[in-house]
């Protein structure tokens, strides 16, 4: 667990850096993408030493890391705020894609 405790410290200093809406958007967006990533690779690589090496120390997914550590109405309330979340990233990246130069 204490991987997870460095992913929120990160991002607490990226939202102290960069000091927008959008970085913080970005970085909970990259940091979900990340740990689905490691989460496929534990689960589809035949190597059991790095499966349990990323199973142990890794959570699945962001999602995860709520469910974890939040229970009742404060998980509910954190989904919510993920999905939002989610919803302006989302956003974010359509208004890129479909910006004209």
């Amino acid at each position: 667990m204490d991987i997870v405790l460095v992913i929120i410290v990160l991002g607490g200093l990226a939202v102290m850096i960069f000091k927008k809406f959008s970085s913080f958007v970005y970085y909970v967006a990259w940091v979900d993408i990340f740990l689905r990533i490691l989460a496929f690779i534990a689960s589809h690589l035949p190597l059991a030493f790095l499966s349990n090496f990323i199973n142990t120390y890794f959570p699945k997914s962001v999602f995860n890391i709520v469910e974890i550590y939040t229970s009742g109405i404060f998980e509910t309330v954190f989904i919510w705020l993920l999905v939002i979340l989610y919803c302006v990233f989302d956003f974010y990246v359509a208004r890129t894609f479909f910006k004209k130069k």
